[in-house]
């Protein structure tokens, strides 16, 4: 849809052309790993988002005392292109530990 320039002033206007009350667009896909039980793609301006689950799967050796527990595993994988400084991130990097910390207090509830 081309703007109409006559209506609204271009200085108002976003860099990528949008309105100041305009979200970004938003794109997603399910199903989009066939190796993988589930997988999800989403896009929303420059970000992209791939996320897939894997499992059940069966766990190693049993803990002394129950069999009611299961594990959830979390893997992160970051782009060292993503960001605005191109790096190499630790295991041990604040962003892995804020977001694995967030996900286990969430799944010990």
């Amino acid at each position: 849809m081309p703007l109409d320039t006559s209506t609204y002033s271009l200085a108002l206007l976003r860099l990528d052309g949008r309105r100041w009350n305009e979200l970004r667009r938003l794109t997603a896909q399910m199903r989009t790993q066939a190796s993988a039980d589930g997988s999800a793609y989403l896009e929303m301006g420059n970000t992209k988002v791939i996320c897939t689950v894997s499992g059940p799967s069966e766990g190693g050796a049993v803990r002394p005392g129950g069999g009611e527990e299961a594990v959830v595993g979390v893997d992160i994988s970051i782009a060292g292109f993503s960001g605005v400084e191109r790096k190499r991130r630790a295991r041990n990097d604040k962003l892995y530990r804020g977001v694995y910390g967030r996900e286990h207090e969430q799944l010990q509830q």
